[in-house]
């Protein structure tokens, strides 16, 4: 059932992320919550609470540093966007250091890419946070025929996770962008 909610959040954030920056950061928040609490086998009630609070937090932060909004969101999706490497670059165990290293790096360099371009980044990187989170869930829910997608085994795994990866998110980049388009300048 987690996982389920997880495509969902995850196909939302992929998109239509860029719609709404708020619940763009409370989905990255969830999502990167969801995905480490995973990655660690958390049980599904402890995994959707995890990320519940993960969700909380970002909307914590943001309302506390609202002039930075974007630099924020920015860190969210770039959270989610490291713990999706942590996970496949972890090989099968969870190693703490990898982690601490890995989500804050990319978190960080996310976070100043978005207040940098701002609306154009958020489009980019709200496709791809919600396509990793896509194929994280869809890997946890159909771990017999899709496992490869949560954590890829071989070589092959990750290069098929990392073609799927890029798929998604050009479709998300182009449904974004089309939806952009139609809403009437301001």
């Amino acid at each position: 059932m987690s996982a389920l909610a997880i495509i969902l959040v995850g196909l939302a954030l992929c998109l239509a992320g860029s719609f709404s920056v708020r619940l763009a950061v409370l989905a990255a928040g969830f999502g990167v919550a969801w995905t480490l609490a995973e990655a660690f086998d958390a049980d599904t009630g402890t995994a959707v609470l995890i990320g519940l609070g993960g969700a909380v937090l970002a909307a914590v932060l943001t309302l506390l540093v609202a002039r930075l909004l974007f630099f924020v969101g920015g860190l969210c999706l770039g959270a989610v966007v490291g713990a999706r490497l942590f996970v496949l670059v972890q090989g099968g165990s969870a190693d703490v250091l990898l982690v601490v290293i890995v989500v804050p790096a990319v978190a960080f360099v996310c976070a100043l890419l978005a207040r940098r371009f701002e609306r154009p980044f958020l489009v980019w990187a709200t496709a791809l946070g919600g396509a990793a989170l896509v194929l994280s869930a869809v890997g946890r829910l159909w771990a017999g025929a899709a496992g490869e997608l949560w954590r890829p085994t071989s070589t092959a795994g990750v290069a098929l996770v990392l073609a799927l990866w890029v798929a998604l998110t050009v479709a998300g980049c182009v449904a974004q962008g089309r939806w952009v388009r139609r809403q009437p300048s301001t």
